[in-house]
């Protein structure tokens, strides 16, 4: 498969969950001339934010597309790369070690699916490639007797970017949002190709 990978800078539109000052521009993933992604990554959400898995999702869903779709280990790269890049793990960005993203068993526990967090929405059916932690997923309740049911790019004890899963609404996480352009028209979204740079050093 042909690949392309640019980065994008935009302007957005902000609703409660990350304000402005969270912002962090885009990154764009393109297979071949038919379907395309722009990632839009936002730093830590307010401690107030509650329950934070859910509002991650309503803020993407509402501003963009989704939580970020990572089921092609190029896509998946691309979003680690663009972090680690950026220095997006620094404490100035995320305290608690991680970005949602748009897997979740919340409807079946132990069946992960790439969908909206919400029991009346069937997930999209997960590929054959994850990135799973070691131990992961262990579905933890030490802090939360429903366990964890949302999954985060986690950053800590040696984990650059693998997946974790994490409880609903125990700690605030950065978020990695998704736009998805049909058919790469980029015209339809008002975006100019010849603006986007490339966004992993090859």
């Amino acid at each position: 498969m042909d690949l392309k990978i640019i980065l994008l800078v935009c302007g957005l539109t902000v609703v409660t969950a990350y304000d402005s000052s969270k912002y962090r521009d885009s990154c764009k993933v393109q297979f071949d001339d038919c379907d395309c992604r722009v990632y839009h990554f936002y730093c830590e959400q307010d401690d107030t934010d509650r329950p934070f898995c859910v509002h991650a999702h309503q803020f993407c869903q509402t501003n963009y597309d989704s939580l970020a779709v990572l089921d092609h280990p190029v896509k998946n790269q691309a979003v680690l790369d663009y972090i680690d890049r950026h220095s997006l793990t620094a404490s100035d960005c995320i305290r608690n070690y991680g970005f949602w993203i748009n897997l979740s068993d919340h409807k079946v526990d132990g069946h992960f699916v790439w969908g909206p967090l919400n029991g009346d929405l069937d997930g999209i059916c997960p590929s054959d490639f994850s990135n799973w932690a070691p131990g992961e997923p262990n579905d933890n309740t030490k802090k939360d007797s429903r366990g964890q049911d949302c999954v985060q790019l986690w950053y800590r004890r040696g984990n650059a970017g693998k997946w974790d899963d994490e409880y609903i609404n125990v700690r605030p996480k950065g978020a990695v949002c998704e736009t998805r352009v049909p058919h790469c028209d980029y015209d339809a979204y008002d975006l100019v190709a010849d603006d986007y740079e490339d966004c992993i050093m090859m």
